[in-house]
């Protein structure tokens, strides 16, 4: 089909898999950036672990024009993250609650498209808001079609994880139950209410394990950051196409990884039935950004029920 072509063509830089970097050096484009960082709590010029006060249950984060922003799953608000130069505490700089959402939305990802405007993705009923007057105000909802029911209990399975790639693909992942990743089109007309077409499932690598809880798009190194919350790790993925028979097979193949268990195990929130690791962001000084939701437990290192940044630097050069 002729999407496959555009594909091929448009994100040719996610086809190649180079070895790592050097210590000190960025990636070269096709290199693995998670080769960068490391995970070790203790040394503090390579990870920091920030409380974010007043934020119930943040997920997903995004990098904007420079700012640093996330998202409550509970109070359909937006909030920009400012980093304080104080060590351990990361300032609220602003809260904007969004317009235009129905009633029941659970929004748990961002991304952002190349003419500005930004995606908000909903659990709930698998829709996808297009902010153009950021940051408060949905313009469109794009229909993905992605369930969110779970085998059991309240819909809380389906869209957890979005990415906007090259050549007009929008990367959609199934959280649970089972986790998914699907390829959609992106409308030509982003503030269009629209049905997104084009949509096809991703292979994925075992590595993944059960679920899905974030995603964003590399540029530098031109590959896929997902990450793989049970696991503990940063997946870096490189998309393929081949052929079996007559079917076209579309994969997300494995580059590199990073794991983020020691860092996260050392907040200690009591009660939590698995790990909650639910956004990333990378920015221009390939600092990787990870926010804990941490479902309002308590952490024993921090003695309060406050939600974790997590922040990985490279070495330096």
């Amino acid at each position: 089909m002729a999407f496959l072509a555009s594909i091929a063509t448009s994100i040719a830089l996610l086809l190649v898999a180079a070895a790592p970097a050097p210590a000190g050096d960025p990636p070269a484009a096709g290199g693995a950036v998670t080769s960068l960082w490391t995970d070790a709590p203790a040394d503090g010029s390579r990870v920091r672990v920030d409380q974010i006060p007043d934020i119930p249950e943040p997920s997903d984060l995004l990098i904007h024009k420079g700012a640093l922003y996330t998202v409550s799953d509970s109070r359909k608000s937006l909030y920009r993250l400012d980093l304080d130069k104080t060590p351990g505490r990361v300032v609220v700089g602003g809260t904007w609650q969004i317009s235009g959402l129905p009633a029941a939305t659970d929004l748990e990802a961002l991304a952002e498209l190349p003419g500005g405007e930004v995606l908000l993705a909903s659990e709930t009923r698998g829709n996808i808001f297009v902010l153009s007057s950021f940051p408060d105000q949905a313009c469109a909802a794009w229909e993905t079609g992605v369930s969110g029911t779970c085998l059991f209990g309240r819909a809380n399975c389906g869209v957890e994880a979005i990415a906007v790639l090259p050549g007009g693909k929008l990367l959609v992942a199934k959280e649970r139950e089972p986790r998914a990743a699907y390829l959609f089109d992106i409308p030509q007309a982003a503030c269009t209410a629209a049905t997104l077409g084009g949509r096809t499932r991703l292979e994925l690598p075992d590595e993944v394990g059960p679920d899905i809880s974030a995603a964003t798009y590399d540029p530098v190194s031109g590959h896929l950051l997902l990450v793989a919350r049970a696991r503990q790790k940063v997946l870096e993925l490189a998309l393929s196409e081949s052929k079996e028979g007559e079917r076209s097979l579309h994969r997300l193949e494995l580059v590199g990884s990073f794991s983020f268990r020691q860092t996260e195990d050392s907040l200690e929130y009591g009660g939590l039935g698995h790990r909650q690791v639910e956004g990333i962001a990378v920015d221009e000084k390939r600092v990787l950004h990870l926010v804990v939701d941490n479902n309002e437990r308590a952490s024993r290192v921090f003695g309060n029920r406050r939600a974790a940044l997590l922040r990985f630097f490279p070495p330096p050069n």
